[in-house]
Parts: structure tokens; C-alpha cells; sequence
């Protein structure tokens, strides 16, 4: 029954890779060796005993990020106990005038029989114009899938504009981001999307100067957190969850200023 279950979830993430060439005409990568790498920390805001997916770190605030040519990294990870992860699709959408995708540099897969050697099969299809990357991987052999706390992948951007962009687990579309146990049962992780900010501190509007247009949208939204509506993220420079006296502070710190 086992093996079977495998068979089933190999047939799953080969239609994925089925509907990838087809639509967007994508090519395999990599059979890799390695085996799912834990990780450490970036943990505090998830909650224990279940799938979460998510990146790391979630916010990346860095006004010496600049295009042309400025890369950054970011993590996909899970964590939880007891959701035996066997094969998964992740697709991230970004904004492709501020980032895109320049490679995927760390691709894992779970090796729970090291007699055999269980090859990991592993597909990508990036397309920065439309603004996305989707990739995906199974395990592939007959053992169980995996549960804790992994790294699935680690994905370099490269800057090409000046602003912000969430860095956002798209779970719509055809390429939707899917996660499936060993039996092909679709497992719902808890999701934590990221956030890209190049803007000078204090530069509300992203025009790099900090002036009065950005005192009144700061203003605005003083003293407000999510799920607020009124709060305004662009607004907080220390990227707290809360726009209070702190980025006052820095925007009062920076006023009047032009950046390059």
C-alpha cells in the first residue's frame, strides 16, 4: 500500500510538471542529492504542531539594496509536526519592477533511506516579465514523507527598481502553490508571506525625498498596527508592525533630505 501511495503522489507532481512545459515551456534543473536541511530561528511568530510555509527573513529593509545590480536572499521554509511532506510546488509572486528572480541556489529533498539514495526530481519555470517563479519537487521512493522544520529552498532576487514589493506564496492560479503528503492529500500550511523595501528611511512615497507628502501619510496612520486598515506599512521604517514614535523620529531625522 505504501508503495502505491508513492506512485500516486509521483503522478501528482508530474502532471504539475506536465501543465509547467505546456504552458510556459519550463525545463528540469537538477536530480539532487542532498537531503532537506533544518534551520534555525525565524520561528517566533509561527504556531507549533502545525504546517507553516513561509520566508525568511520575512522582512528585508535595505535602503543600500540598489539597482542595477544589488541581490538579496530569501528562504522558503516549513515547520509543524506530523504533516509528512512528500511533494510540493511553491510559487512566488513579486513586483517585476522593483525585484526579480536572479537563481535559485539551494534546492533540497528529503533522504530518508540512505541505502538507496531516493532521488529528488526538481522543475522550475521563472518568468520575470510576468513576475513570478514557480518551482517544484518530490521525493521519490517508497518511504514516508517528512515533518518539522526544513528549508525547501533559498531564492536570490537581483534589484532593478527603487521601492517595495511583498514576496507573496501565491496559493492561486494554475501554478498555485501545492503541498501534498505521501498519500497525495493536499496539506493547508499556515502561510507568512515577505516584503522587500529599498526606500530611503523616512521616504514614504518612494520620490527619495523625504518631505512633507510623507510627514502626512506618516501622520495618517500614527499609532496603528494590523489588521488596521489605516495602518500603512510603507510607513514603518522599522518594520515593528506598529508606525509609532520610533519612525518619527526617523523621518523627523531625515526631513528635507534628497538621496541620490
Amino acid at each position: 500500500m505504501r508503495g502505491r501511495t508513492k506512485l500516486i503522489s509521483l503522478a501528482a507532481i508530474l502532471t504539475i510538471m506536465l501543465t509547467v512545459s505546456m504552458v510556459f515551456a519550463s525545463g528540469i534543473l537538477d536530480v539532487s542529492k542532498l537531503s532537506f536541511q533544518p534551520t534555525a530561528g525565524g520561528l517566533d511568530e509561527l504556531t507549533a504542531g502545525t504546517a507553516n510555509l513561509f520566508v525568511n527573513p520575512k522582512n528585508t529593509v535595505d535602503s543600500t539594496k540598489q539597482p542595477p545590480s544589488s541581490t538579496f536572499q530569501v528562504h522558503i521554509n516549513t515547520s509543524g509536526t506530523g504533516y509528512d511532506l512528500f511533494t510540493w510546488q511553491i510559487n512566488l509572486t513579486y513586483n517585476k519592477n522593483i525585484i526579480n528572480v536572479n537563481k535559485l541556489i539551494y534546492l533540497t529533498r528529503a533522504t530518508l533511506d540512505t541505502s538507496s539514495e531516493v532521488l529528488g526530481l526538481v522543475i522550475n519555470v521563472t518568468d520575470n516579465v510576468m513576475g513570478y517563479s514557480a518551482f517544484s519537487e518530490t521525493i521519490l521512493g517508497n518511504v514516508a514523507g517528512v515533518s518539522g522544520v526544513y528549508r525547501l529552498a533559498t531564492v536570490e532576487f537581483i534589484v532593478k527598481g527603487h521601492g517595495s514589493t511583498n514576496i507573496i506564496i501565491s496559493q492561486v492560479g494554475p501554478l498555485k502553490t501545492t503541498l501534498l503528503d505521501s498519500f497525495g492529500v493536499e496539506i493547508t500550511p499556515t502561510i507568512t508571506n515577505g516584503y522587500f523595501r529599498n526606500k530611503y528611511p523616512g521616504d514614504v512615497n518612494g520620490d527619495k525625498t523625504v518631505g512633507s507628502s510623507d510627514f502626512i501619510a506618516l501622520q495618517g496612520c500614527y499609532g496603528t498596527s494590523p489588521p488596521n486598515p489605516v495602518y500603512n506599512k510603507e510607513c514603518d521604517f522599522n518594520v515593528d508592525d506598529y508606525v509609532g514614535s520610533s519612525d518619527f523620529i526617523t523621518l523627523q531625522g531625515n526631513y528635507g533630505k534628497t538621496f541620490p
